[in-house]
Order: C-alpha cells, then sequence, then structure tokens
C-alpha cells in the first residue's frame, strides 16, 4: 500500500499495486479515506519495449495528422451570461459587468458570500494551427475539454467560451462543482 497525491481528487489518498512474479504490472486498486475502493485499473497487456518510426514524434508528422475543426467558429460576442447552477450555499451573485475586448467581449461575475469567488467569461480566440500557450498549474479533465488548476484557480475553454474560475476561499473539489455547474445554455440569475 502506497499514499497518493491526486490534485483532481484530494479524496483518493493510497493505493495497492499488484506486480506478477515477472514483476510485470497487473493491477492497481486506489482507496479512499474509509479505505473503500473508488478505482480499479487492470493491466492485461503492456508493450514494454514499443518501437515507433523515426519521425514519428516530429512536429511535421504530427501537424500532418492534425486539422483545425471546419465548423468551429470564431465568436466575437457572448451574448447572455452563463451563470454556475451550483453555488455555494450562503454566496450570491453580487456584481457583473461586461467589458468590451479588441476582438470580443469579457463578463465578469462577482459572488459574495459564505464562500466568494469570481467568474470571467470571455470569447476565445480560436488559433488556425498549434499554438503555445503558457500555463501554470495542473492539466485537468473537465466535462468535454482540457482545463488548468492551480490551488485556488481554475480555466478552461470549451464552445468558443473561455471561463476562468477563482477564490481565496473555496478548495479545489468545490472549484470543479462550481465549473462542472457551468453548461451550455444559459441560465436565468
Amino acid at each position: 500500500m502506497t499514499t497518493v497525491n491526486y490534485p483532481n481528487n484530494r479524496n483518493l489518498i493510497k493505493q495497492k499495486i499488484q506486480l506478477s512474479k515477472k514483476l510485470k504490472l497487473k493491477k492497481v486498486q486506489v482507496y479512499n479515506s474509509d479505505s473503500v475502493i473508488c478505482m480499479t485499473m487492470n493491466f492485461n497487456d503492456i508493450d514494454y519495449s514499443p518501437t515507433f518510426k523515426k519521425n514519428y514524434f516530429s512536429l511535421n508528422t504530427v501537424m500532418k495528422s492534425y486539422s483545425v475543426d471546419e465548423e468551429v467558429k470564431q465568436t466575437s460576442s457572448l451574448g447572455d451570461s452563463i451563470y454556475p447552477l451550483m453555488i455555494p450555499s450562503g454566496t450570491k451573485l453580487t456584481k457583473e459587468e461586461k467589458v468590451e475586448k479588441d476582438n470580443g467581449e469579457r463578463i465578469i461575475m462577482t459572488f459574495d458570500g459564505d464562500k466568494p469567488f469570481l467568474l470571467v467569461e470571455e470569447t476565445a480566440n480560436i488559433e488556425n494551427e498549434f499554438t503555445v500557450v503558457p500555463t501554470y498549474g495542473e492539466p485537468y479533465q473537465l466535462m468535454d475539454t482540457l482545463g488548468v488548476m492551480t490551488d485556488n484557480s481554475l480555466n478552461w475553454t470549451t464552445n468558443g467560451i473561455e471561463y476562468y474560475l477563482v477564490s481565496d476561499v473555496l478548495n479545489q473539489n468545490e472549484l470543479v462543482e462550481v465549473a462542472q455547474s457551468i453548461g451550455v445554455v444559459q441560465t436565468m440569475k
């Protein structure tokens, strides 16, 4: 049994790794603080000596296999705000401001109360080619997209809208709950 630190789920605290007699990975079981198995991964076949073509990882090879989805449209207007459906108890929307950007809009929503947070929604800049975007934090799989999580923030892009959620009070699990409650369907205040 080993201790673990999964930044995407702080409830998972230990894991048991099972190896074959030849020391090949067979199974991993991840436990919560109540010693309940929350995740099991079985490994039937692992290629420990994979081979790749010489240019398999070259940028040109990767770029040839990548194509920008023609269906994705550049959004220049947000329209109505998209509100979270899950707001911590004792917290409410106290301020909402729409700001014009050079190539779109930004909405800044301030939630105050017992567990205050700030939610920013803005039109995303869609690039037609690979672009390096410097980020700080850990990758986090959030619904249909990949986000970046720090101790007190979560940001992600989906459906042409960039979201930034930050709080000095909410923990990572609470940030995720609020973020997952933000759907693509506009909801009323």
